[in-house]
């Protein structure tokens, strides 16, 4: 019940209806413009630079509707994570989370029920804008010369749902990075520098040709999932297996760092 109660206490918090307009306007504009933009740049595969891009073929299945609102997501990782370690860092740093173990003394229950409670408003998001970017590419798809036949009907809403899983696992995967890397450091600045370096220019520019690092370095991992059809995409069943292998790590941290340390000092 600890669990449940700290989920409940969050949803209060984040459910606003300013947050929840502010961030469904910045989902939807994102979601369209992201879109319109992939599908206008896209190219037959094995052309085209590095970066978020939608193959044509990709484009011409089932899951054609949704493969630029998947694939743009890319775009969107260092907010991704940056939220989700300002959040837990901001708690930490001001005394809220000190706060909340008076009334509710299992601290990994409450750092669970945090997490699941924030998810879930990105889970919402995702399928706004999952829906919304479905919704542009059939809009867009005539002017760019991109055919529609196979975006409709039972297996196109089956590609859909199996998008939204995808979607849920790379948002889910960030969350809890972000939440490690704040826990760890107790610091909102340093956590955020740590995750905007790392997932944006060292990551990148280490991974970049290297197969290892491909395999290994958790964004580059996590890319697999929106950008399935890119050249050095891993399967889907090898992305799975290495994200359960760094939940498990950052599970571990957790319970370690809120066990042993005093993460609410201010």
């Amino acid at each position: 019940m600890n669990l449940v109660n700290s989920f409940r206490s969050e949803w209060i918090l984040l459910n606003r209806r300013r947050l929840w307009a502010g961030m469904g306007i910045t989902t939807v504009v994102f979601s369209v413009v992201a879109t319109w933009l992939l599908l206008e740049a896209a190219e037959p595969a094995g052309r085209g630079g590095n970066g978020p891009r939608v193959p044509l073929e990709a484009l011409g299945g089932s899951g054609g509707a949704t493969a630029a609102i998947i694939s743009s997501m890319s775009f969107a990782t260092v907010l991704v994570v940056a939220s989700f370690a300002a959040a837990m860092g901001n708690e930490i740093s001001r005394g809220t989370l000190r706060a909340a173990l008076t009334r509710q003394p299992s601290r990994l229950s409450l750092i669970a029920g945090k997490l699941t409670a924030r998810v879930s408003l990105a889970a919402v998001l995702m399928a706004v804008a999952l829906i919304v970017g479905a919704v542009t590419a059939v809009v867009v798809a005539p002017t760019v010369d991109v055919g529609t036949d196979g975006w409709f009907g039972a297996d196109a809403i089956g590609s859909g749902l199996a998008d939204y899983g995808r979607l849920l696992v790379f948002v889910s995967m960030y969350a809890l990075i972000g939440t490690t890397v704040a826990i760890l450091v107790k610091s909102t600045p340093i956590a955020l520098g740590i995750c905007l370096l790392w997932f944006g220019p060292i990551e990148n520019v280490l991974g970049e040709g290297r197969d290892w690092a491909q395999r290994w370095f958790p964004g580059l991992v996590m890319r697999s999932l929106v950008q399935p059809d890119a050249p050095d995409a891993l399967s889907l069943g090898v992305t799975l297996t290495t994200l359960a292998l760094y939940a498990v790590v950052c599970g571990g941290v957790i319970a370690f760092v809120m066990s042993r340390q005093d993460v609410t000092a201010g």
